[in-house]
């Protein structure tokens, strides 16, 4: 007897900061104390938005504050990301050091127990800052893999990478209306719609729903608070 065919999957694919949990800009001083010790540089102000940004766009913006060019900081990546790996461990070691959002525990919790659905990410964050954060607040076992800001400098690059992984991994092909990108930046909203995914805005960043409607993604939340309503947007029936 031939065995049935096994049903497609939902893949999932989650920002980090902002979405799923909060760090109050630790990841920002690392970066600065890992110029400074790398550079012997001073401290300096560096006013910069961190939201929908890669880790390599936001050294070369911070640096930028310090007096280095992004040749300077591409030269020194391998040592920079080091120390601020090992900056950022300390910062996150502070009980408390990072939150998670409302809502976001009881959703993930709540995706990983059905059997259609993947999880994944798709992060600015370097892939160990990444998994940093998200064991701080006991989320880590969540994500089975996904693309991360040292993959690439935009979140459309990371999201088709994303496909491709998850595509490998689960030996499925995932048509564009069977993924969901989901974050709380314009450039999560545009970083699905460049790959043809849905989309999903959550206005638990630093972007207002009005601004995240006006990105037209193809559903927008204030919170993750309420569980069955997300489940039902991102797992129902076409």
């Amino acid at each position: 007897m031939t065995a049935a065919p096994r049903e497609p999957k939902r893949l999932l694919l989650f920002d980090i900061d902002g979405t799923v949990l909060i760090c109050r800009g630790r990841g920002i001083r690392a970066m600065h104390r890992a110029i400074q010790q790398c550079f012997g540089r001073q401290p300096a102000e560096a006013p910069v938005l961190p939201q929908g940004k890669t880790d390599s766009i936001l050294f070369e913006e911070i640096g930028a504050a310090y007096g280095l060019r992004p040749a300077e900081i591409a030269e020194r990546r391998r040592e920079l990301d080091r120390t601020y790996l090992e900056a950022l461990a300390h910062e996150l070691s502070e009980r408390g050091a990072c939150q998670t959002k409302p809502g976001a525990s009881e959703l993930l919790a709540a995706l990983a127990a059905r059997s259609d659905v993947v999880l994944g990410l798709v992060s600015g964050n370097l892939e160990r800052a990444a998994r940093l954060k998200l064991g701080a607040v006991g989320l880590d076992h969540y994500f089975r893999d996904g693309a991360f800001g040292s993959d690439g400098r935009l979140r459309a690059e990371l999201v088709g990478l994303a496909l491709d992984r998850f595509a490998a991994r689960e030996g499925q092909h995932f048509p564009p209306r069977g993924v969901w990108v989901i974050g709380d930046t314009p450039d999560d909203v545009a970083g699905g719609r460049a790959h043809g995914t849905r989309t999903l805005a959550v206005a638990t960043g630093g972007f207002s729903r009005e601004l995240l409607e006006r990105c037209e993604p193809d559903a927008v939340l204030d919170s993750f608070t309420d569980t069955e309503r997300v489940v039902d947007i991102l797992c129902g029936v076409d």
